[in-house]
């Protein structure tokens, strides 16, 4: 029988993002993947003191077809990155959307209808939504277009509305339209922030 690894563990419906929140406080972002009842997690980051037969208690919340699943059990690793997760318990789950924020400076182009579009930059992004520097000209509850650039991959389109408007004159905006792909690859793009600023502060070769 062919051993797992995360190199030939491949995406089907129903897997995620997630983060694997460890008893010592360490969170952890992962990719998930269900396979009936059984959870398996490529964990998007290194991880010390963890090799082949290591086992945490830890909680689990991911996002799946059904919505946000949150779970308590034990984290079996295979190896540094290959996770099989055994819950204790029923899962929870709602069909609320949470998703985690990365501090990162992407161009913006907004489109506020009548041909006017401007290039403004984010401060800090996530699957839901967005804070953006230099907007000014935008309204709470006003619905734009927008393009996010990430780097060399397309970019990722849809429209928002503001909901809020801080002190420092930054515009919180909300995603209201986005492709479900697009989305996805938003997702993802957040957790590879997050692995590269963690790399970083460890001094790890990139």
């Amino acid at each position: 029988m062919q051993t797992a690894t995360a190199d030939n563990v491949r995406p089907f419906p129903g897997s995620g993002q997630g983060i694997l929140t460890t008893l010592e406080g360490e969170r952890l972002p992962v990719r998930t993947f269900e396979r009936g009842r059984e959870v398996v997690l490529v964990v998007l980051v290194d991880v010390e003191g963890a090799g082949p037969g290591c086992t945490r208690d830890a909680d689990l919340e991911y996002t799946s077809v059904r919505g946000v699943v949150r779970l308590h059990g034990q984290a079996l690793f295979e190896d540094r990155s290959l996770v099989r997760f055994n819950a204790v318990g029923d899962p929870e789950v709602t069909q609320r959307r949470s998703f985690v924020r990365v501090h990162t400076p992407e161009a913006v182009t907004l489109d506020c209808g009548e041909g006017a579009a401007s290039c403004v930059y984010t401060v800090d992004l996530s699957g839901g939504g967005m804070l953006l520097a230099g907007a000014e000209s935008l309204a709470v509850d006003q619905v734009v277009r927008f393009s996010v650039a990430l780097g060399a991959e397309p970019p990722i389109e849809g429209a928002g509305r503001v909901v809020r408007i801080g002190a420092d004159e930054r515009r919180a905006l909300v995603f209201e339209q986005i492709g479900e792909d697009d989305r996805e690859r938003l997702i993802h793009y957040v957790f590879e922030c997050m692995r590269r600023a963690r790399a970083k502060t460890r001094g790890d070769c990139m």
